[in-house]
């Protein structure tokens, strides 16, 4: 999942002059639980900073709090199924973002993982949000073939899995091609419209699809930064989606606040703009700086997350928000291998909280 929204943005601004092997459960702060959990074990807490209370943040009210995960990555497929959901139980999350391709025939490439997380899932009452690829999406399609193709493959993988899921979340990062340079998505003149109507009629056939085979299905488009007019588009094109996605990061915040987008609040935003949907945060984080220590990252991560998740608290339309992501990727970049709540002591076999871990177990607990 590209986290790079700001890229683009922050040009414009400039020019503007604006700026799975099983863990110890003596080197985990998550022991291994038995084949079906309906218990929380007791888990270690001596990352637990005394001088952070933030819990209060956390705990309470409507608002279902989640966590992302890469099913396919090396440190997920390192670790049972039952201990990543026994992590996120532990830390008061009721739903585990999953991102899933799928073979033509709309079966889950990686079919008997996902059952087996799925299992877990619900033996721990977690409820799990696929993230579908577009995967036959072509630019160069007319937009009945893009309808067409996007319905065969949403009805094909709500058919064989439609008892699972409640909702469905159409593709990621989808408004990142179809953006014009120095753009910034707030308006429809921004995207490129040829291959912004493949992609609408994709999303609406599979749409379509989903809920000719799961009747009490519910779909949500995503999008980042300002991109919230990609989300107009597809409503003005006649996609019939229900819930409204989100990703946001640190890194928007202060910008988005500022001359000439004056956005303090993206969640206030978007309640106005989509007043008659339910709005989820996919993703939000803290950016780790390249420039800052270790303890002072995860510190400032702890600030954000709890601070982001009290705004989300405050509008009683956000319904859900889920951090990105479970597990530290050190395989890949600056940025993306850091966005973990929890981190490696031995790679892919023990870990340990960051900050914020030990924030969400102290308010689940």
């Amino acid at each position: 999942m590209n986290k790079n929204y700001l890229k683009k943005p922050l040009m414009l601004m400039s020019i503007l002059g604006v700026t799975l092997f099983s863990c110890s459960k003596q080197a985990n702060p998550d022991p291994e639980p038995e084949p079906v959990v309906m218990s929380t074990p007791a888990e270690s807490t001596d990352l637990l900073l005394a001088t952070t209370s933030p819990s209060s943040a956390l705990a309470g009210t409507g608002l279902m709090l989640g966590i992302n995960g890469h099913m396919g990555d090396a440190p997920y497929l390192a670790t049972t199924p039952a201990k990543q959901i026994l992590a996120l139980r532990n830390r008061g999350m009721k739903w585990y973002r999953l991102n899933i391709q799928t073979k033509s025939d709309g079966t889950a490439s990686s079919s008997t993982l996902l059952e087996a997380l799925q299992s877990a899932a619900t033996s721990g009452g977690v409820k799990i949000l696929p993230m579908l690829y577009l995967r036959t999406l072509n630019f160069g399609d007319s937009e009945s073939t893009s309808y067409e193709k996007g319905k065969t493959l949403g009805a094909n993988f709500a058919a064989k899995y439609g008892k699972y899921f409640s909702y469905y979340n159409l593709g990621n990062d989808l408004e990142l091609p179809l953006l014009y340079s120095n753009k910034t998505g707030q308006n429809s003149s921004d995207y490129k419209q040829t291959e912004f109507k493949a992609t609408a009629a994709y999303l609406k056939g599979m749409d379509a699809g989903i809920k000719s085979k799961d009747l009490d299905a519910k779909t949500m488009i995503s999008a980042g930064w300002l991109h919230y007019g990609f989300l107009k588009m597809c409503e003005s094109y006649g996609v019939k989606f229900d819930v409204v996605g989100y990703n946001w990061y640190s890194d928007m915040e202060a910008p988005a606040a500022k001359s000439p987008y004056f956005i303090p609040d993206i969640t206030t935003k978007l309640s106005t703009l989509f007043p008659a949907k339910d709005i989820w945060f996919t993703e939000f984080n803290f950016r780790y700086k390249s420039t800052s220590s270790t303890s002072q990252n995860e510190s400032d991560q702890n600030a954000f997350v709890t601070k982001f998740v009290a705004k989300c608290k405050a509008n009683p339309r956000v319904k859900v928000a889920m951090v990105y992501e479970l597990f530290d990727e050190p395989y890949k970049s600056t940025q993306e291998k850091s966005y973990g709540i929890l981190k490696w002591k031995t790679q892919y076999t023990t870990w340990t909280n960051k900050v914020l871990s030990s924030t969400f177990m102290s308010s689940a607990n």
